[in-house]
């Protein structure tokens, strides 16, 4: 197990024990409560990731990362996918505050970054083999899909349940963003380097607009600084 992976399932136990310890106030101080969180509670983002409602809630997404994380971190690299991980779990606090904003209840879980796992396991593995509910196989891209219509209609038909939807959608999303983002930006265009002029050229220039002049006007027509430049070209010129 790569070592992000293996420390973040560290503190999910870390994290369940607690609460088991202290109960709900817990909850309340490091689960993301969306009224406490725009008063100023904004720790919560990130500490309700890692607190669990029960023994069975903490067993599935640490399974989940260690599924999916192990994979991802591999390609990701350990430094950039911690902070992936962490973006996701706090992008979908974000959008759970958002949408519930006036809400007391303690929203606590991993879900939310864990969907942006599944995310970036779609993105990076669109047509890997995958078992949905470990029965139906299918490609990586369709199980995000499913899953995430999935959540979306759980949204929109059932906002007072017990498990927070949005905050599973608001991972997903985010994940998928930051990842198309992440593409568009190391497929830009290069920006053409910047030539760096040549002396001789730009000299070369000068001295034939002297010389046109010259030929237009008469030597007379020159400045004394540029007759003093064209018998510096000329001194220089003659030398074998």
């Amino acid at each position: 197990m790569p070592p992000v992976t293996r420390w973040l399932a560290a503190a999910f136990l870390a994290g369940w024990v607690l609460k088991l310890a202290f109960g709900f106030k817990v909850s309340f101080y490091f689960g993301l409560v969306p009224y406490q969180f725009l008063g100023g509670w904004l720790w919560q983002a990130f500490t309700y990731i890692f607190l669990h409602a029960d023994f069975w809630h903490f067993l599935f997404n640490a399974f989940m990362l260690w599924m999916l994380g192990s994979a991802v971190e591999q390609v990701m690299g350990s430094r950039r996918f911690l902070l992936y991980f962490l973006g996701c779990g706090a992008a979908a606090a974000l959008l759970t505050v958002a949408w519930q904003p006036g809400s007391i209840r303690p929203v606590i879980g991993a879900s939310g970054a864990v969907f942006g796992l599944l995310g970036a396991f779609a993105f990076l593995f669109p047509d890997a083999k995958v078992y949905f509910y470990f029965l139906f196989p299918m490609s990586a891209r369709t199980m995000a899909a499913l899953l995430g219509g999935l959540e979306l209609v759980m949204t929109l038909s059932r906002p007072g349940s017990g498990i927070s939807n949005i905050t599973h959608l608001g991972g997903l999303a985010a994940g998928l963003a930051w990842l198309w983002a992440e593409r568009r930006w190391q497929e830009r265009p290069a920006r053409p380097e910047r030539e760096t002029p040549d002396p001789a050229a730009i000299e070369r220039e000068e001295i034939d607009r002297l010389l046109e002049k010259i030929s237009r006007q008469g030597q007379g027509a020159l400045s004394r600084a540029e007759l003093e430049r064209l018998d510096e070209y000329s001194r220089r010129g003659g030398r074998a």
